[in-house]
């Protein structure tokens, strides 16, 4: 199903140690999630990782804001993953593999970046580390953990222009029952920060 695609985790106690219990976007100092990734994250095969919950698989996700503008996906039906379809993501991201670099944390930052050139043309301006996703409601969920960056960009356009329609507001909030679980996490987040 995923090609031998070989991703990069690490292990579930520790990303629970370092959430300290709490769930949702977590301000887990970026030491802490990035040192884990340096000192005990590895590659497995993602067919194995996507059931396995003693491992979470590594999701760097990137906010993009252009002039105070959050840019918010809405999945058509093109995209791939049924069980999204229609709904509204507020970040980038995906998997890191093993094809980045062999080396973790190399691996990683390589992988936010491709991520993101992926699906959008983006110049970013700056990025800015917001904390840890720990959602574990669902048995997806429970086998990712995401990295979550906010970046001001010079936005361009849709990398993937079937997938997704892109939709800029000053005020996410509004779309959040439209939303799918890590986008959720993070506008409730947002809108806690804005108070």
């Amino acid at each position: 199903m995923y090609e031998k695609e070989k991703v990069l985790v690490i292990p579930a106690a520790d990303v629970e140690k370092i959430c300290e219990g709490k769930v949702g976007l977590v301000e887990v100092p970026e030491y802490d999630i990035i040192n884990l990734i340096k000192e005990k994250g590895f590659f497995v095969d993602r067919e194995k990782a996507e059931f396995d919950e003693s491992k979470r698989q590594v999701i760097p996700y990137i906010l993009l804001r252009e002039n105070e503008k959050f840019l918010l996906f809405k999945r058509t039906t093109a995209q791939g993953e049924e069980r999204l379809h229609n709904k509204i993501a507020i970040g980038v991201g995906g998997h890191v593999n093993i094809n980045d670099s062999q080396n973790p944390l190399e691996a990683f930052y390589i992988g936010l970046e491709r991520e993101v050139n992926e699906e959008v043309d983006v110049e970013i301006k700056s990025l800015k580390y917001l904390g840890v996703i720990n959602v574990i409601d669902t048995p997806v969920s429970r086998v990712h953990v995401g990295l979550c960056y906010i970046a001001d960009v010079k936005y361009n356009g849709l990398v993937e222009k079937d997938k997704f329609q892109e939709i800029f507001t000053d005020s996410p909030f509004d779309y959040l029952e439209e939303m799918e679980g890590w986008s959720k996490a993070v506008v409730e987040y947002l809108g806690h920060m804005q108070k």
